[in-house]
């Protein structure tokens, strides 16, 4: 194997994929980033069983081959290496690595036959999202998934592609039982994709990788191409620009979570993030520990008016008011502040709508103007 290439190119490479890999003392393969030149087109992969990582490379090839090397050893020396051309070629006992500068380095890899196989996907279902959208959902949901392998279902992102009642749409969601996050966002059309009903959990890893490497990307590639999703059994494929993500996909039912959905409230608030998330970060310092909980009241009619308040035994107390355009009878509701600060930070507008039943019965934060997000948080029982 042997090629020439800029090191920026090379070093852009080799941080996007060697970010999965895990320090694996019974399978120390897994350290190794895969240089593969096949067909004169140079690729790293990168894998740690669960997901794997490949990214094409503009090279200049001259021989076909394959090798593994440590893929943070090897990105750390390129990182500080000078910039220009750098030549690589793979040797007996190594990477030989050869900088503009004329410095040589070799390190020290393995035969690429022990590396894992990468699972081939069939490109029978695929589907698109602008980038944009897909950032969107990334940023709105994965907060919302839960951090408990208990339920495994419930630590990946629900993605319904064609939903009966919304073909050309993928409505997503996430929750941890005490929360749910859902959005909707039209998809890209074309005859390459599908306008089949597919239902899938993607691994909350695998979308913080994809928006990861979307923010890498985005602004050096010149005809803005989506991200594409093919689903396969078992298995889902990313691909934006040169870059593919293979990771497997979570087994499981996820559950049928618009049942939960509140349709008819008793009170409205208006709600202006900024100014509410400075008043809950305030509350927040006195609420009890562990339960995280700020008292809500909502005060319609003549008041108008919103009260923050809490109270912790051995801190001390703190109540805040402020004007509010509130439609329907008082209300109020124990939230946990941190479940609230999230849904105001990911609601993407600076004005919303609180909505509210009762005391005990779930609410709903969603953007004004647009029904595309939506955030339940149910109440802290009191």
């Amino acid at each position: 194997m042997k090629f020439s290439c800029t090191q920026e190119n090379l070093s852009q490479a080799l941080q996007i994929v060697s970010h999965i890999t895990v320090k694996n003392n019974s399978l120390p393969i897994l350290n190794n980033v895969l240089l593969k030149i096949e067909n004169k087109e140079l690729k790293l992969v990168t894998t740690n069983l669960e997901m794997a990582i490949n990214c094409k490379v503009r090279a200049k090839t001259e021989e076909d081959g394959e090798y593994t090397a440590p893929a943070n050893l090897f990105n750390e020396y390129l990182s500080v290496a000078s910039s220009g051309k750098v030549d690589v070629e793979s040797k007996e006992n190594g990477l030989m690595v050869q900088t503009a500068d004329s410095d040589k380095t070799l390190i020290k890899g393995s035969p690429a036959t022990e590396f894992p196989l990468i699972p081939q996907v069939e490109k029978d279902f695929v589907f698109g999202v602008l980038v944009e959208d897909f950032k969107r959902i990334a940023q709105q949901l994965l907060f919302a998934a839960s951090k408990n392998e208990a339920r495994p279902e419930l630590c990946g992102v629900f993605f319904n592609f064609n939903p009966e009642n919304k073909v050309g749409f993928v409505v997503c969601a996430a929750t941890d039982s005490y929360r749910l996050a859902e959005k909707n966002v039209k998809m890209v059309v074309g005859d390459k994709y599908s306008k089949e009903n597919k239902k899938v959990i993607i691994p909350a890893k695998a979308l913080q990788e994809v928006l990861r490497i979307t923010a890498v990307f985005h602004e050096d590639l010149e005809d803005n191409p989506p991200v594409e999703m093919v689903i396969a059994d078992n298995q889902i494929l990313f691909s934006y620009g040169p870059v593919e993500i293979v990771s497997r996909l979570v087994e499981g039912q996820y559950p049928d979570y618009g049942q939960i959905i509140p349709t008819n409230f008793k009170t409205t608030v208006e709600v202006s993030a900024p100014e509410w998330i400075k008043r809950i970060k305030a509350a927040s310092i006195f609420s009890f520990i562990g339960i995280n909980g700020v008292d809500i009241k909502i005060l319609g009619g003549n008041d108008q008016k919103v009260v923050f308040t809490s109270m912790n035994g051995q801190l001390g107390e703190h109540t805040s008011e402020m004007l509010g355009k509130i439609d329907g009878e008082n209300n109020g509701i124990l939230l946990n502040y941190r479940y609230l600060l999230d849904g105001l930070s990911a609601m993407g507008s600076e004005d919303g709508f609180l909505k509210l039943i009762t005391p005990d019965s779930p609410c709903v934060l969603q953007p004004k103007g647009r029904e595309d997000y939506l955030y339940i948080v149910m109440p802290i029982r009191q």
